[in-house]
């Protein structure tokens, strides 16, 4: 791996901590710090949910910590109209609003890119669920300052800020361990110090599990580390940095097993963040960061390919609030340089440089929304991006909410050459790939019964133009592809109530058709129907939590062509949670115990993949 470009991110770092210097012997005027609180709450999600157009959902770190999340995937899970997919490599496949695609979700790190140079999923255990202070889905279209692509959806991941109590003393530390079947294994640790005049949270994990098949054993690991500062000026400054580590069998598809592909993937990244006031009625937040990423892929045959990708970037994002907020304005841009490396596919490099502005404007009870973007890539040249939308307040307890947006997704390195996330045993790229274009509408009517009861129905559309997707060769191979054109809609429908008792649940609904212009059959890994079904109930005096949730899927085709021996029959699944706190002196414990697919359901999530079934895991978690 050349180690060489870590000195741009690096660099980029140190900057910024030489601005945190000169900041300091700047004195901020009274209307600067007093814009400090919007800068702690620079996205301001609470008015994104209750008076924008943007269809947002959240979990914050109280539900993390009551629900006793072990990772990502399990925070994302419990989100409506959210789905997560393991793959038989590296990574995982996130679908939002009942896509199928491999690509169009855009994740972000505290607003800064995470897979532009992946094929729309990551590695979910890389981010420690310690270090994660929130989760927010934003449901396409998407707002431009977000970031480029993200036509199917977009997920930002903030990181948790560290404070000391009144008597200037660190927060709390942390220890799970847990076990269950198929040999899995999970442990973490977390501490939080006190560092100069700043504070740090220092994480590490390690995972192993065996699975069911031959060679579907796997290890990982990460370490990370997240200092953040905040001066009276208003100005805040963040490093994180991250390391991760995997090494796994890749069992392959039932008609092409490998069970000799072994891969190892390591990745590292640096981030460094200052955001503040910005003249007298702005903020700002600047991101620098880079990637060091390298997997080894040793195929069925015994040959071993390489891959290395290197990425750093800056993300400037600026934001006005007038006094009254009655309307603000965003102005942001990007800069990012992508080099990859592929013993197979050669070395190619990417420059990616964008702006976007977007205006939202209130009138009385009516929020309108309008932004731009354009991007440039030295590969494949200009691409726009916009989103009109629509919020009316009709009555206190009733919104409406009507968006259009148009999105150009530029093919990434995964797709043009060769994918991170599968054995070279079972894919391959393709460069002659063309942009996506895509555009989404939806219309929604949100109605609040009270504080804590709502119900949502969202009619969607989506049409693209050279949509990508995965065809399977005769080698039995999978290759991207673009499709001329396809078209998906439906109707999407969410409750979410709770009650003083301590019971509450929530229901994601979607329903929807897709075809493939080209040939009229349904649109790969997409089903006419998904459910999800959550419910919670805390016991009262013991504080014991319960929680069970359904998911159910229809029939879906893993390639483009819809045959019959390829598909996917419908399935339903059943979870169960149990969850015990307790609490001696400053130490509180979490006691719980999870089962999956409780009824040992053989489904697939993709073609050739089944589920390993009934899944139990027992643990403690332990804060002090």
């Amino acid at each position: 791996m050349n180690y060489r470009t870590i000195a741009l991110p690096t660099a980029a770092v140190v900057l910024l901590a030489a601005g945190s210097v000169a900041a300091e012997t700047v004195k901020g005027s009274p209307s600067s710090y007093a814009l400090g609180e919007v800068v702690v709450t620079a996205d301001r999600l609470d008015e994104y949910i209750k008076n924008y157009p943007q269809e947002v959902t959240n979990v914050t770190r109280a539900e993390i910590i009551k629900r006793n999340h072990s990772n990502l995937e399990e925070i994302l899970k419990t989100m409506p109209g959210v789905d997560v997919y393991p793959t038989s490599g590296m990574g995982t496949r996130i679908a939002i609003r009942g896509s199928g695609k491999s690509s169009g979700v855009l994740i972000l790190l505290n607003g800064r890119p995470m897979n532009s140079n992946q094929s729309g999923g990551m590695e979910l255990n890389a981010i420690p669920v310690e270090l994660i202070e929130s989760v927010t889905v934003f449901k396409p279209p998407v707002p431009v300052w977000l970031g480029p692509g993200g036509s199917d959806g977009a997920i930002n991941i903030i990181t948790r800020e560290i404070k000391r109590d009144t008597k200037g003393e660190t927060l709390k530390s942390s220890i799970k361990a847990a076990g269950g079947s198929y040999g899995l294994l999970q442990t973490s640790a977390s501490q939080a110090l006190a560092v100069g005049d700043g504070n740090l949270l220092l994480t590490g994990t390690f995972n192993h599990r065996d699975g069911r098949r031959i060679n579907s054993d796997r290890n990982d690991g990460s370490a990370a580390l997240n200092w953040n500062r905040s001066i009276k000026n208003g100005n805040k400054y963040e490093v994180n940095g991250r390391y991760y580590q995997a090494e796994y069998g890749v069992s392959g598809p039932i008609d092409n097993e490998t069970p000799n592909a072994r891969q190892q993937y390591r990745k590292g990244s640096i981030d460094g963040r200052i955001s503040g006031a910005l003249l007298e009625t702005g903020s700002y937040t600047l991101n620098s960061y880079g990637d060091l990423l390298n997997l080894k892929d040793r195929s069925q045959q015994g040959y071993t390919a390489t891959l290395d990708d290197r990425k750093v970037g800056l993300k400037l994002d600026t934001s006005w609030l007038d006094e009254q907020e009655k309307w603000e304005f965003r102005l942001g841009g990007m800069s990012e340089f992508d080099n990859y490396e592929h013993s197979l596919a050669g070395r190619h490099n990417r420059f990616r440089n964008g702006l976007n502005a977007q205006f939202d404007k209130r009138f009385g009870d009516i929020t309108a929304t309008a932004g731009a973007r354009g991007d440039i890539t030295n590969d494949f040249g200009f691409t726009p991006g916009g989103v009109l939308g629509l919020g009316w307040a009709a009555t206190q307890n009733t919104l409406l909410k009507m968006r259009v947006g148009y999105v150009t997704n530029v093919p990434t390195f995964e797709q043009l050459y060769q994918s991170t996330h599968g054995s070279i045993d079972q894919s391959r790229g393709n460069p002659d790939l063309k942009t996506e274009k895509v555009l989404s509408y939806d219309m929604s009517l949100e109605y609040r019964f009270a504080k804590n009861r709502q119900i949502q129905a969202t009619l969607f559309r989506v049409d693209t133009w050279d949509l990508i997707t995965s065809q399977r060769g005769a080698d039995l191979i999978y290759r991207p592809i673009n499709i001329a054109g396809a078209e998906r809609q439906g109707i999407e429908v969410t409750a979410k109530s709770s009650w003083e008792s301590g019971f509450s649940g929530d229901l994601s609904c979607i329903y929807q058709s897709s075809k493939n212009r080209d040939t009229g059959k349904d649109l790969p890994y997409t089903p006419d129907i998904k459910l999800k079904a959550t419910a919670q109930y805390t016991i009262p005096d013991v504080k014991t939590r319960l929680e069970a949730s359904l998911r159910y899927e229809g029939v879906r085709y893993s390639p483009a062509e819809n045959l019959v021996m390829q598909k996917m029959n419908d399935y339903l699944t059943a979870d169960l949670r149990v969850t015990q706190p307790l609490t001696y002196k400053k130490i509180k414990a979490d006691i719980f115990a999870k089962i999956d697919n409780l009824c040992n359901v053989r489904y697939q999530n993709h073609y050739g993949h089944p589920d390993d079934g009934i899944r139990a895991l027992g643990g403690v978690q332990v804060r002090f």
